[in-house]
């Protein structure tokens, strides 16, 4: 009798179907005897399909088919209605991810939970998306087992430049991209202009910019095509999109001019020993810009993003460790693994982190792993040691909070009254991550008592450790 299947349900667009590649493989490793199925939008996995694992893919349009079987196991990482509808309808005894729920959703697995709960909220957010796809399937939040591949050029001192961004605030314009091209061309390293047909005329303004009209490949070339030629490339400097997952995906080199509304630690590129640029400014990472423009944008200038590509291109092609320096206005980092094989990002600078920021996403990621596992309790005490040495009104002042929600969660339980639905964005922003993940925990609980007493039970946890790590 043949296998039940495994169903991840993956309906958005071309960059979040490939960072669910590493989830694919780490099914085919759980359940190596049984199917793997995928429901993906045609337009991306028809040409994706030669370079994903090993798979079957079906179009939305078959969801009320796959509805009616069952699963051994079944993952939803879409937002669609139909996905939704799709989960609470089949059977499986393993379901993550939202299912719906009447008019409802709930939201199932605490990671997948922790996701959902990112929306608007992902500031002080360290884990990365493909990581997240990922942490349901263990009791243990070690990823260390799962391979990830590191990049190599391909030695020919080609460059290829991703024009384009589902959004114009993430990516470069066309009068940057024209001096970067002609400055690396100046320095005897090749520029291709790679994008969709949704790229034509940006790629043909560059083009004519420069006078590179064969460098420009924008609406010339399949997706296979595209990923064909990546495999030429010695680096590729993208935005955050599509393109720029498939490079990372394929082992391409990348550098990831990351700006706009989009947080590296969450999409940026997965594997270890790739390169993130990102203007050095506090709100970075932002789910959506609030200012009167956009200031990390301005950050980027062609000619200290050239220097710091010919630094990283001398490097690759030497494989030795390249000195590149940080330009001014903007910060350079590196991509690698923890040892719980977690994606990290190092800042590449002879200063010091001047930043609390990325001390304070490192507590809550431990924070986060010790509630999930709570073998995680040293890691949790060093980063707050950490933090209490290095920042220790910040550390105070985050003790305090946490102290204050336990009193104000308390007060709730007792009443039993449900929290105003701006709750979470009302408190500070230092908490806002938890206090995000404990609402919308809550509403998944439908404010029962079990749910306001496991959220109490695991403030009481984090209180006395956030108070004193030592």
């Amino acid at each position: 009798m043949a296998a039940d299947p495994i169903l991840v349900l993956q309906m958005h667009r071309m960059g979040d179907l490939i960072l669910t590649f590493p989830l694919l493989v780490r099914l085919r490793q759980l359940w190596p005897q049984n199917p793997l199925w995928v429901v993906a939008e045609p337009a991306f996995f028809e040409q994706l399909m030669p370079l994903a694992p090993d798979a079957v893919f079906f179009p939305s349009s078959h969801c009320e088919a796959l509805a009616m079987r069952r699963y051994a196991a079944a993952i939803n990482l879409s937002s669609s209605p139909v996905a939704a509808q799709t989960m609470a309808r089949l059977e499986s005894p393993v379901k993550l991810g939202p299912v719906a729920n009447g008019n409802s959703l709930h939201i199932q697995g605490f990671w997948q939970l922790y996701r959902t709960a990112l929306t608007q909220n992902n500031h002080a957010n360290a884990f990365h998306w493909a990581d997240l796809h990922l942490l349901d399937l263990a009791p243990s939040p070690s990823l260390a087992c799962v391979g990830h591949s590191r990049p190599t050029p391909a030695g020919t001192r080609r460059v290829g430049l991703v024009l384009g961004a589902s959004e114009a605030a993430k990516r470069p314009d066309a009068g940057f991209w024209a001096r970067l091209a002609l400055r690396l061309a100046a320095a005897d390293l090749t520029p291709i202009f790679l994008g969709g047909k949704g790229e034509m005329e940006l790629g043909q303004e560059v083009a004519q910019r420069t006078g590179l009209t064969q460098a420009n490949l924008c609406g010339k070339l399949t997706l296979r095509e595209v990923a064909a030629l990546m495999g030429t490339l010695d680096l590729c400097v993208t935005p955050d999109t599509g393109p720029m997952h498939l490079a990372d995906f394929l082992g391409v080199p990348v550098l990831n001019l990351s700006m706009g509304p989009v947080h590296a630690r969450e999409t940026g590129p997965s594997a270890s020993d790739q390169w993130v640029l990102r203007a050095a400014m506090s709100c970075v990472g932002c789910w959506q810009c609030t200012r009167g423009r956009l200031y990390c944008k301005q950050a980027f200038l062609p000619a200290p993003v050239a220097k710091i590509i010919m630094d990283i291109h001398t490097g690759l092609a030497t494989a030795t460790a390249p000195t590149v320096t940080d330009a001014k206005g903007l910060a350079l980092y590196r991509t690698g693994r923890d040892a719980l094989g977690l994606h990290t990002l190092r800042r590449v600078s002879t200063q010091p982190e001047a930043s609390c920021r990325p001390l304070l996403e490192d507590v809550w990621q431990a924070a986060f792993l010790y509630l999930y596992d709570s073998t995680q309790e040293a890691l949790l005490r060093q980063r707050l040691t950490l933090l209490h040495t290095t920042h220790p009104r910040l550390a105070q002042s985050l003790a305090e909070h946490i102290a204050r929600l336990c009193a104000i969660c308390s007060n709730h339980l007792k009443q039993r009254s449900p929290l105003p639905d701006d709750f979470w964005r009302r408190q500070p922003g230092m908490i806002r991550l938890f206090t995000g993940h404990m609402h919308m925990f809550l509403q998944n609980t439908v404010f029962s008592d079990q749910g306001w007493h496991m959220a109490v039970q695991r403030l009481a946890a984090l209180a006395p450790l956030f108070a004193n790590p030592a």
